[in-house]
């Protein structure tokens, strides 16, 4: 199948929300693999729950560094696209899985070799750090699908051709389930291997995503056009320009999921039931800000396919039509939590405590969540206009302001969560105001790429 692009840039409603729902649907069910870990680890233990966000945020790092470059192919490929030199698109896509799969490799002997030096380096309970090793030991196997799959994802965005990407995820989802239950409980005659489990339920999943993502490219794209699947030597010329746009959303990702890891070291200090309420409030909040993420990159491929089509005025109206959507959406998902939060955290734990001194966290990231409806989109705009350096210096400033608002609350106000957490508002707040600057010249639309 050959799919086309659009002659007008400027996006229809209907044509921003159909790239954009599949998108949605992929990234909720990714992330549930995290909401279901989260939600049977709490019924495991309070310690299970702690180091379970100490050892799940560190592999987040790892693997948000490799999807930076990525986002990169994604960003390369939509341009391509709307330049109509879809020839090019296979070898960008099989010089991404090329290095995608030797940097996995990279990164697994670091961690297996150097994670329990530095965490162990910023941790105060060894208790946490000897759980957490016991998940991070098997999960930071799963790199090799679960970055090839964001691989796989950035190439029907680029191409704006997203139907397939929320059932690969839903593939993941619902294999991710089963296998918590079977594995973590000790089912159907398996043992009982609590978070150890966790860990090889989620890299059997990202295996069954991988796995049906190959499937869909060979049954229903036309590979012909695209010149793919011929793997043929690498081209490092192919990788560098692609490292040339990524390198500064591979530091973005890496500086902007550390701050995230230090959020997190920052609330250990303050106590194992702060950790593990934290870990809860985590969870919910990645899964909800999910649909931002999905109009981000939806944004972004749109901005860059209307640039490959000298269509830079068409830029500013297609961030405002994404921003429209996405601000509505970010009101829709701030209702569950307006009605009960307390029923939310509950569903994660049996521990009255964790809810009293959690619940009221949720506020605080919903009304960031709010924030995000503007401040996310905007923001995924820039990286899309090529100046990725620029996406790397705002957000930078950004997380600077950031840790420095959390430890100063975490410092006055220690046994008050949902002040520590308020430190996501400030977050909204700067990247917002950062981006609108970058956008308020007319330096963006030379950018060549």
């Amino acid at each position: 199948m050959q799919i086309s692009t659009s002659d007008t840039p400027l996006p229809s409603f209907r044509k921003i929300w159909n790239i954009s729902y599949p998108l949605m649907i992929g990234l909720i069910a990714e992330n549930l693999v995290g909401v279901i870990d989260t939600a049977f680890l709490g019924h495991v233990g309070d310690l299970e729950l702690a180091a379970s966000a100490i050892a799940g945020t560190f592999y987040i790092i790892l693997f948000v560094v490799g999807m930076g470059f990525a986002n990169g192919t994604q960003i390369l490929i939509a341009r391509r696209n709307g330049e109509k030199r879809l020839r090019q698109i296979g070898g960008i896509f099989e010089n991404s899985l090329y290095f995608i799969w030797f940097f996995s490799a990279v990164i697994i002997l670091v961690s297996l070799f150097f994670s329990r030096s530095i965490l162990g380096f910023m941790l105060n309970s060894e208790d946490i750090l000897n759980v957490a090793m016991r998940y991070l030991n098997i999960r930071v196997f799963t790199l090799f699908f679960s970055l090839g799959c964001v691989v796989m994802r950035s190439f029907f965005v680029g191409i704006e051709y997203t139907k397939y990407i929320g059932m690969a995820a839903l593939v993941v989802a619902f294999t991710n389930f089963v296998l918590d239950y079977i594995l973590i409980f000790g089912k159907i005659g398996f043992p009982a291997m609590g978070i150890e489990g966790a860990a090889w339920a989620s890299m059997l999943a990202e295996v069954a995503g991988f796995v049906f993502f190959i499937i869909i490219v060979l049954r229903k794209v036309d590979i012909r056009t695209y010149r793919m699947f011929r793997f043929k030597r690498p081209n490092f010329h192919i990788i560098v320009q692609t490292m040339n746009l990524s390198i500064f959303t591979m530091l973005q990702n890496l500086f902007s999921l550390s701050s995230w890891f230090l959020f997190f070291i920052i609330i250990e200090k303050t106590g194992e039931q702060n950790l593990a309420a934290s870990n809860i409030i985590r969870s919910f909040y990645i899964l909800a800000i999910c649909p931002l993420w999905a109009y981000g990159a939806t944004v972004s491929t749109l901005v860059s396919n209307a640039l490959g089509q000298n269509q830079a005025t068409h830029v500013l109206p297609i961030i405002r039509r994404v921003i429209r959507f996405s601000v509505i959406t970010s009101l829709i998902v701030y209702l569950p939590v307006l009605v009960s939060a307390r029923g939310i955290m509950s569903l994660y734990t049996d521990s009255a405590y964790l809810v009293e001194i959690g619940f009221k966290s949720f506020y605080v990231v919903g009304f960031a969540i709010i924030l995000s409806g503007f401040a996310w989109i905007i923001f995924s705009a820039i990286s899309a206009t090529g100046n990725t350096m620029i996406a790397l210096f705002v957000e930078g400033i950004t997380l600077v302001l950031y840790l420095i608002a959390v430890y100063m609350l975490s410092s006055h106000f220690p046994h008050n969560l949902e002040y520590i957490w308020s430190g996501e508002i400030v977050y909204q707040i700067l990247l917002g105001l950062l981006s609108v600057w970058y956008f308020s010249g007319t330096h963006w639309q030379k950018k060549k790429i």
